[in-house]
């Protein structure tokens, strides 16, 4: 039964990450087509950071679908999981769980870097964009580590 819960919440956090994947893209092209025209920026360095997150998010997918086969599995056998298992399991959801969060933080930045330094500036301004510090730190690299 607690492999129900965890593969539901696996189920859960891809299912967010792809609606904020669509937010984030729809809110930036709203953002760009009601501020005038649109700046000029690097189609080619921005169209291969969207794939890398592409991929990552495809890695993330992959990932969640081997630990759910890796439950049904689990369930179906008659032998008990023992607590080590367990804690292994959790600890691949936390990781998991932060290169989500690392990709949600990659596209606010890539978001911003899209916009006009005077939208940004805008922004800043008001309290909207004031507290998140992936929108502040928006030349920082973006972190993208090595895919296994």
């Amino acid at each position: 039964m607690p492999y129900k819960n965890l593969h539901w919440r696996l189920a859960l956090s891809v299912l967010v990450g792809g609606f904020t994947l669509i937010t984030a893209f729809t809110i930036s092209s709203i953002a760009r087509t009601n501020r005038g025209p649109v700046p000029e920026q690097d189609a080619v360095r921005l169209e291969n950071r969207i794939n890398q997150l592409e991929q990552r998010l495809y890695i993330i997918e992959t990932n969640v679908r081997n630990l759910e086969q890796q439950t049904r599995v689990g369930s179906l056998s008659s032998r008990s999981v023992s607590q080590e298992e367990v804690a292994l399991l959790r600890a691949e959801i936390q990781r998991l769980g932060q290169r989500l969060a690392d990709d949600e933080c990659g596209l606010a930045k890539l978001d911003e870097r899209t916009l006009s330094r005077e939208v940004r500036d805008a922004r800043r301004r008001s309290s909207a964009g004031s507290n998140d510090p992936c929108r502040l730190q928006v030349d920082t690299p973006l972190r993208l580590p090595d895919a296994r």
